[in-house]
């Protein structure tokens, strides 16, 4: 008898115990849509959204104004990332139960996944309203206003709500990443040094990474880059770190080898092949940055930087994009490449007073070696040699991949009899293009004018052994046959007058 009794005594509080729950999930507890809230959590502890979904509908039509029937079914079109459907649902749960702060900030973060940030921003202000200093809420407020490019008050929203929950890893991270934006480098450093040492991921140590970048420290930055790939090595922000950090460096070959790997990884975007084109513009193969700007195209066909970045190479080719340039104006592309676009468009229609004026005013690292080019060009036409030699120089020292720019300058040298200036000059360039034709005869030409004008046998052997390696690479690609007999002949007669 006593253990029956225990038994049912059990039994009593179980079924209490249940009571209480389902009081805890309804607000109007004479619906009979009880059961099928509580049918439809169980689903969705399972992951069954299907299921889930169909018990809910149907509990719609026992009744439409259960809050707690709307709650879950936003919940289940989240978890389908039917994120519209989630607000609908959500919205009409908020307008049955104004109350429930956990409704308003579900329905914020759905507004959100939507872009509908403004509407975001009045649902987390809501439940502020109804439950303030919540953690969540604030972080969800933040995550609009950084959306809306509002990074000061957005960063405001992170801080808070690490202040309320000082392990909310989240708002600190987005309190650096808006403290990236508004220049607050110092503060931003902290947080992700601090982020770094507690909690390091992949997105962390990149964002670590990117604002070592900006402050112009590219060991840490090549250092925290590769560590987020550690982390997941399909962290495509970090491939193009890398590729930006290695062209900075001028290291082609390892640049184009992280545009590549992400390539292979098959991370393809738009942003990849922009800054894979961006690379290999620096690098002066105009050719394949163009492929890759109109590759980031088919992509993204609105991408306003791609197609600014395509103008400007196809103006380098002497190809006036006059529609694709509109195109990238209106879609609010760099001014600074555009009006590159502008001065090259003016040197290259001959109208070098106006094309000078805007290179001048061309305030751009990433591209100084060609707004010295032009002014070098620009110079030499007006015959300020003085000036065309300081841009030349300086242009050939940003970039020494530049060929155009070192080729104009040996001959602008040759042009003014400098001939042992132009052969350092084209010491300098084969460094890098040791199988270029053009840069091979350039330079046996020079030697050979040398020779003649100074007879030893060290710079015929020199200039001789030049030849012999431009024939190995092209017999037909040679183009001085004759004077390279001229010199066999001058060794020979130096050798027999020995």
């Amino acid at each position: 008898m006593f253990n029956r009794l225990k038994k049912l005594i059990e039994y009593i509080k179980k079924l209490n115990l249940s009571i209480d729950k389902y009081k805890e999930s309804t607000i109007i507890q004479s619906l009979p849509t009880v059961a099928y809230v509580n049918r439809a959590k169980k689903c969705l502890e399972e992951n069954n959204l299907i299921e889930a979904e169909t018990i809910l509908l149907e509990a719609l039509n026992l009744s439409e104004k259960d809050p707690l029937v709307y709650k879950y079914l936003g919940t289940v079109y989240d978890k389908k990332n039917e994120h519209s459907k989630a607000v609908e649902a959500y919205k009409k749960s908020a307008q049955i139960c104004y109350t429930d702060k956990t409704i308003w900030q579900k329905l914020g973060f759905a507004q959100l996944a939507c872009n509908d940030f403004e509407e975001a921003e009045k649902s987390f202000e809501n439940a502020d309203k109804i439950s303030p200093a919540n953690s969540d809420t604030f972080t969800g407020w933040g995550m609009t206003l950084m959306k809306q490019k509002k990074y000061e008050d957005a960063r405001e929203k992170f801080v808070t709500a690490s202040r309320i929950n000082k392990y909310n890893f989240t708002s600190i991270f987005l309190a650096a990443v808006c403290e990236i934006k508004i220049g607050a480098h110092k503060d931003a450093e902290a947080k992700l040094t601090f982020l770094a040492n507690v909690c390091p991921n992949e997105t962390n140590t990149y964002e670590f990474a990117n604002l070592k970048f900006i402050k112009k420290d590219y060991k840490n930055a090549k250092h925290y880059a590769m560590k987020s790939l550690e982390f997941n090595k399909n962290m495509l922000p970090s491939y193009l770190l890398l590729g930006k950090l290695y062209t900075v460096e001028l290291d082609r070959d390892k640049a184009l080898e992280m545009y590549s790997t992400a390539a292979k990884r098959e991370l393809n975007n738009s942003n990849l092949y922009t800054e894979w084109g961006k690379s290999l513009l620096k690098f002066t193969n105009f050719d394949e940055a163009e492929n890759k700007f109109v590759k980031a195209l088919e992509y993204d066909g609105e991408n306003s930087e791609s197609m600014a970045y395509l103008a400007l190479t196809r103006m380098l080719k002497h190809n006036d994009d006059e529609v694709l340039i509109q195109m990238a104006q209106d879609g609010g592309a760099d001014s600074i490449i555009i009006d590159l676009i502008m001065a090259v468009r003016e040197y290259n229609n001959g109208n070098y007073d106006g094309a000078a004026a805007l290179f001048r005013k061309i305030e751009t690292e990433d591209f100084e070696f060609l707004t010295t080019y032009f002014m070098a060009k620009i110079n030499e036409v007006k015959k300020n040699k003085s000036k065309a030699v300081d841009f030349y120089e300086k242009s050939m020292n940003l970039n020494p991949y530049f060929l155009k720019c070192g080729l104009d300058y040996t001959r602008f040298l040759i042009a003014d009899n400098e001939y042992s200036e132009a052969q350092r000059k084209l010491r300098k360039i084969v460094k890098i293009y040791d199988k270029d034709l053009e840069v091979l005869n350039l330079q046996f030409f020079v030697s050979y004018t040398l020779v003649k004008e100074n007879v030893c046998e060290y710079n015929i052997k020199e200039a001789i052994t030049l030849a012999e390696k431009i024939i190995q690479i092209s017999d037909s690609g040679f183009e001085y046959h004759k004077e390279k007999e001229e010199l066999e002949n001058l060794l020979k007669n130096f050798k027999e007058s020995e």
